[in-house]
């Protein structure tokens, strides 16, 4: 389980900035049925974990940039031993608006929860190599002090030899610019490859639209029989318009194709279709792909009627003319449903993109139900309609908003201040937000004036 992240020097990063999805202790059961079910209950350690977390803020502010850092802390852990050369970057961005973080490495940390054990982990790292890392893990049932795994400055790796004997001899075939762990894992260390298997199995980033989302969901649809009427009874529910999917592979669209085309045309487009051919036996070859290489096609089955109104057959609709909302929305099925049944941990650019504010909140509260014993959802939004008190939990909104010099400074609606005093439990979260008592909102100052003088303008045109 995810527990906390931290991250400094990278992107609008400046200072060290940490997210947690720790319980805020002050916050009581008995102030609302959010505040108790919105929770997860961990006996080892007495502390309460969020089922949810959801940052605010204006365009710009850093939101994307927190999802971003996470995102390449993941995939640094997945891929710097088996991608990278010697002489390759590492691709972190330092904050560049500050001549004081010039030569400052980029900070990432996390704390979380594999089989009841806690980790943290963490490095810094520039573009060139890794100047720092650290592995250190905490086993409650027999300790309350975490012990150390192996620490790093550089090349100079010290490992503690009974709790991470896996890492002894494999110093010097660590790269500069590699992770220790990464190494390890690769060379088959035991608690090295669970955390990179966690990282990979139980952690899914998702931003925007991204081809390999919706192909995670249709090869979950085509090969998992209760997750395909899951999806369908979905869909159903909602009564977005169709009654069933289904998913058509076949080997030969271009051959498919010219076998339609009428007669009359054939010796028209027939070098056409050769010159597509071509191309795609181009495309296939560069990329390493098969010559049989599958097309997926996706329709969806409506009903149609005749004259009186009376359901007469059902109509066959390719999948690409349902609206974006659809098409998104079929996309995070797969994702949403497969971290629910399991447990794992979702994050998700701008969740509420093309999504109805009444769908998203449903999305939300699968996550918030008392079903749900392990899954987390972290995203990013722009839908104030969301920030209710029955929603969520003072402790579960984050905003983002950028100082004076262009830093995003990250802080929790819990913990936030105003006139000296902490925001109430009853206040009302989105009608304060959009005054302006939380920041985190776009400056408009100006706006008036530009549009004004743009009138002006266009008057005297």
């Amino acid at each position: 389980m995810f527990i906390q992240f931290s991250v400094g020097n990278y992107l609008s990063f400046k200072d060290t900035a940490t997210f947690s999805m720790v319980g805020y202790a002050p916050i009581k059961e008995h102030e609302s049925e959010t505040a108790s079910i919105n929770v997860f209950y961990d006996s080892t350690e007495k502390l309460k974990l969020l089922k949810s977390s959801v940052f605010y803020g204006a365009n710009g502010s850093g939101k994307s940039n927190m999802v971003s850092a996470i995102g390449f802390f993941r995939n640094f852990i997945l891929t710097s031993s088996n991608e990278k050369q010697a002489d390759d970057i590492i691709n972190v961005i330092q904050f560049l608006l500050s001549s004081e973080t010039d030569d400052k490495p980029s900070f990432f940390e996390m704390i979380f929860y594999i089989n009841n054990i806690r980790y943290r982990f963490g490095f810094e790292a520039d573009q060139e190599k890794i100047h720092a890392e650290w592995l250190f893990s905490l086993n409650q049932a027999i300790s309350v002090k975490e012990s150390k795994l192996y620490t790093r400055e550089f090349q100079k790796i010290s490992i503690n030899r009974q709790s991470f004997k896996e890492g002894k001899g494999l110093e010097s075939k660590t790269r500069p610019n590699a992770l220790f762990l990464s190494t390890v894992a690769q060379l088959n260390g035991e608690i090295a490859t669970k955390i990179l298997k966690w990282f990979k199995t139980d952690f899914n980033i998702v931003s925007g639209l991204q081809n390999h989302t919706t192909s995670y969901t249709v090869a979950k649809f085509q090969k998992d029989i209760e997750f395909k009427k899951t999806v369908i009874e979905f869909f159903k529910s909602i009564q977005i318009g169709f009654d069933d999917i289904e998913i058509v592979e076949e080997n030969n669209i271009l051959g498919k194709s010219l076998s339609i085309v009428p007669d009359e045309l054939s010796e028209e487009v027939d070098n056409v279709i050769l010159a597509l051919r071509s191309l795609q036996a181009k495309a296939r070859k560069s990329e390493n792909v098969d010559s049989d290489t599958k097309q997926i096609s996706i329709n969806t089955f409506h009903k149609k009627y005749n004259n009186i109104e009376e359901f007469v057959e059902y109509a066959i609709i390719d999948f690409g003319l349902e609206s974006k909302g659809t098409r998104k929305l079929f996309s995070l099925l797969g994702p949403i449903i497969d971290t629910i049944r399991n447990g794992k941990i979702l994050i998700v650019d701008e969740l509420d993109s093309q999504l109805h504010t009444l769908l998203t909140m449903e999305l939300i509260k699968f996550f918030h139900s008392k079903a749900n014993k392990k899954a987390q959802l972290i995203f990013a939004s722009h839908d104030t309609n969301l920030l209710r008190k029955d929603i969520f939990r003072r402790d579960q909104i984050w905003f983002t908003e950028k100082n004076k010099i262009g830093a995003t400074e990250l802080y929790s609606l819990v913990e936030y201040k105003i006139n000296q005093a902490t925001v109430r439990n009853d206040a009302s979260f989105e009608k304060d937000y959009l005054l302006g008592k939380y920041g985190a909102i776009p400056f408009l100052g100006d706006i008036n004036k530009f549009k004004n003088d743009f009138l002006d303008e266009q008057e005297e045109q």
